[in-house]
């Protein structure tokens, strides 16, 4: 089983275990559709279009407004260009967190929020095996979201995460290290709207611009990559 397989499950056994003790108040659950393009500090990315990439999340708030969260993202591009370094780059994360919700008056809303990070990272060097491998990494992260009430069903919304990240061993070609240190930057803006369902609960969609910033970890003399773009959200709240 690989090591993001088992951090999910690890992920969810802790989230259903802090929760066991706090009646849940609020269930949620939805995808982002991630539609990304590449961007590198050496320009290494030539000839990488605009690629899917699905973002999964859930969310249990308790009685007490702690909220207890779940989030998985992968990014899978390849480039169409020959002349390119790269022809293949992964980036994939799982997060695992503890927020709190707050109130800003009677139209702003926002969450801030803790926990871990778990992430790996690949990039395929054209006319070779492997280029630069993470296979694990782990960090603290943080963040905050905020929720700006624009009418009854549509609102503005803003967030970051980041987060600091630790690798205890990676590959370069045909060489190896160890203790990698690494930041990731997730910035999010866009619009959603919000519908009540029948049964009580409420179905939401949003379009907006995402971008994800990873800080020295691409390349052997530890350069910048970002995926930026934008994205579908859809999810429902019970």
């Amino acid at each position: 089983m690989s090591y993001l397989k088992k951090s999910a499950i690890a992920a969810t056994l802790a989230i259903l275990s802090a929760t066991s003790s706090a009646q849940a108040q609020n269930f949620s659950a939805g995808v982002d559709l991630n539609y990304l393009a590449l961007s590198h500090s050496e320009g290494q990315t030539v000839g990488f279009g605009y690629t899917a990439a699905p973002e999964v999340w859930v969310e249990l708030q308790s009685q007490g407004g702690l909220t207890y969260g779940l989030r998985a993202f992968r990014l899978d591009a390849d480039s169409a260009d020959p002349t390119t370094r790269y022809d293949n780059i992964v980036m994939q994360t799982i997060d695992l967190s503890v927020g709190k919700s707050f109130s800003m008056g009677n139209t702003t809303k926002g969450k801030v929020f803790g926990g871990m990070r778990f992430a790996k990272y690949y990039e395929q060097e054209r006319g070779t095996t492997n280029g630069l491998t993470v296979p694990k990494s782990y960090g603290l992260l943080g963040g905050i979201e905020i929720a700006q009430q624009m009418s009854n069903n549509l609102s503005l919304y803003g967030g970051s995460t980041a987060a600091i990240m630790f690798a205890p061993d990676y590959t370069d070609g045909g060489s190896s290290g160890t203790d990698l240190t690494f930041n990731t930057i997730d910035l999010n803006l866009g619009l959603r709207y919000k519908r009540q369902l029948a049964n009580g609960g409420n179905w939401h969609a949003g379009l907006g611009l995402t971008s994800k910033l990873w800080n020295g970890v691409s390349d052997d003399d530890s350069e910048n990559i970002s995926a930026y773009g934008f994205k579908l959200s859809f999810g429902m709240d019970f």
